[in-house]
């Protein structure tokens, strides 16, 4: 399609598109390195996942020390913590605060942020990617930029541009399930805390069931698979039709750090109509997603303690999206890869975290703690963030590059932010020196991250 007659009103040396969780950290890496970055968003707000999609906590990478691979995390967590907003661990944080503190790093790196804009096509010519076109109030126009960094979540550039894709479960073709977090304000924890122990103490069982050493319940989850302290409250809601048996399959709970008295759920889930890239798939989840919210709430009034005040907060505004496209870059980690726990030349993040399969039966693996070489992890390469077949066109989050199984376990937002963060220190090595991102070394990548404080197992 010829869009030459679209006005060209912004241009950079980086343009990150999407800024999610490593959309943010891309452009906060590529700014302080001295270049001129734009970043496009569709909401009013950075973090994706983790802010408009209500997603805490931050998952462990598995391997100890919980080294996290991110200068910029450290940063991040240091702001969190001044104000109250994150936990001692750095993963249970305020999404509230964390939208703002983003943006705080964004401006003063100097980072220029476009919201409420989406990609719409793009515009490649001889391999290389002049320019995205972006629909906002404004109509049709074109961004131009040197680099661009994909970090929709779901590939969305990269499609556009003609890039090779991997999509859903290769055995049925059906992404992972979906699920839209909310937000529960008004629990008194402490008597939830005395409801718990009665549960461990009434059914035997620990799993599913965390009180902190003030007697606050800190963490829920069930598990139809396992013997868990709440298996037996939800069995009874299906059997009474206080839930749907949808509801008895996923979900999980967790305090969130500055605020008393707030759970984050991990729910509802869906399992039908879970195409991320489809529209149609996105407003049903929005649709049917606050009808079973609302039965939650009065489900937990019923058969819990400490609900009796309880009120929905907040309903997540991003739909939470576990897999859609898997980009095929230079490197496509694979499951092997991961079994292996293989190390790369070139790799730039650390991992240990389960092959996360969600579905009617979830299914997740862990990877164990032995490996021939005694360092239980694998690494994500620098490769899996250049896109096949593009000169300056990279990915980073969870549409980077690795198949169905190994997308499951990079996924998560510590990888999402290490390999936004690689990302971005890549793209300005590449606008500095004047070649294509798959000409710089991911060693010197990594050399680059560590020097600035990014943390590795040994």
């Amino acid at each position: 399609m010829d869009y030459s007659s679209l006005p060209i009103r912004h241009q950079a040396e980086i343009v990150v598109c999407g800024g999610g969780t490593a959309g943010a950290f891309a452009a906060i890496a590529a700014a302080e390195a001295g270049r001129d970055v734009l970043v496009v968003e569709q909401f009013g707000m950075l973090g994706g996942s983790a802010t408009a999609g209500l997603v805490t906590p931050v998952m462990r990478p598995h391997i100890d020390g919980e080294p996290m691979g991110s200068y910029l995390t450290e940063k991040l967590n240091q702001r969190l913590k001044a104000l109250g907003a994150v936990d001692e661990s750095g993963r249970y944080f305020d999404m509230t605060v964390l939208k703002i503190v983003l943006e705080e790093m964004c401006v003063e790196a100097g980072v220029r942020l476009l919201y409420y804009t989406q990609v719409a096509d793009a515009v490649v010519n001889n391999g290389k990617l002049e320019a995205v076109v972006v629909c906002n109030k404004e109509g049709l126009s074109l961004i131009k930029g040197q680099v661009f960094i994909d970090c929709t979540g779901d590939g969305d550039v990269c499609v556009r541009a003609g890039a090779e894709y991997n999509k859903g479960n290769p055995d049925t073709g059906k992404n992972q399930p979906m699920s839209l977090r909310y937000l529960v304000e008004g629990i008194d924890t402490r008597a939830l805390g005395d409801f718990l122990k009665e549960m461990i103490e009434k059914t035997g069982r620990t799993d599913g069931a965390l009180v902190n050493a003030r007697g606050h319940a800190h963490y829920m989850h069930i598990n139809p698979k396992r013997e868990c302290t709440l298996n037996f409250i939800f069995e009874e809601a299906v059997a009474k039709g206080d839930l749907l048996e949808e509801d008895y399959l996923y979900w999980q709970a967790f305090t969130m750090a500055g605020r008393a008295g707030c759970f984050a759920f991990n729910a509802p889930e869906f399992f039908e109509h879970i195409d991320g890239t489809k529209p149609e798939d996105l407003t049903l989840a929005q649709l049917n997603g606050k009808k079973r919210i609302l039965g939650h709430l009065k489900f937990y009034k019923k058969y819990f303690k400490g609900f009796e005040n309880a009120h929905i907060a907040e309903i997540a505004t991003q739909v939470g999206i576990r897999e859609t496209r898997e980009i095929v870059t230079d490197y496509v980690l694979t499951a092997d890869d991961l079994w292996g726990k293989k190390k790369f030349a070139d790799g730039i993040c650390q991992s240990n975290y389960p092959i996360d399969v969600h579905g009617r039966v979830l299914n997740n693996q862990h990877l164990g703690q032995g490996a021939d070489d005694g360092k239980p992890w694998y690494d994500i390469p620098y490769r899996s963030l250049v896109v096949k077949g593009l000169d300056n066109l990279m990915v980073a989050g969870r549409c980077m590059g690795a198949d169905f199984a190994a997308e499951a376990s990079v996924r998560v937002q510590h990888s999402a932010r290490a390999t936004g963060e690689a990302a971005g220190i890549g793209a300005a090595m590449a606008v500095e020196k004047g070649v294509a991102p798959r000409a710089i070394n991911g060693a010197d990548v990594r050399k680059v991250m560590v020097d600035k404080g990014a943390v590795y197992a040994e």
